[in-house]
């Protein structure tokens, strides 16, 4: 069983905040022995750790493939906000393959985040 994914991140409290936003509960929010900021989000059963590293972190892919993706309720109320608040629609709202709303935005450092309706079907 999966324990959690980790990330490298720019600015840990915009993307803690991000996170939030879909449904991401903080559950860490430290600096490490070796003076690194680290924070965990419990999202549904899973855990999304991130780590800021001054100096030359390593940025994520633009390619949507490699992605997270996150099941939430109401997600054309949910893109509104997200939109309103400044953050990027990398690919816009569609149907998925299973028949479900879905949509990607862009994290704080420019990770692709699939945004899939957790309801059956689409609303």
């Amino acid at each position: 069983m999966l324990k959690h994914v980790s990330f490298v991140t720019a600015d840990l409290d915009a993307t803690l905040n991000f996170y939030g936003q879909l449904g991401g509960v903080t559950e860490k929010n430290l600096t490490t022995a070796e003076g690194y900021r680290r924070g965990v989000l419990r999202l549904g059963p899973g855990r999304l750790q991130f780590f800021q590293i001054p100096d030359g972190s390593p940025r994520p892919h633009p390619h949507w493939a490699e992605h997270i993706a996150v099941h939430v309720t109401g997600l054309r109320a949910l893109l509104a906000g997200l939109r309103e608040a400044g953050v990027t629609v990398s690919r816009e709202l569609e149907l998925s393959p299973g028949g479900r709303d879905m949509a990607f935005v862009l994290d704080p450092d420019g990770r692709q985040v699939e945004l899939l309706e957790a309801g059956e079907g689409h609303g």
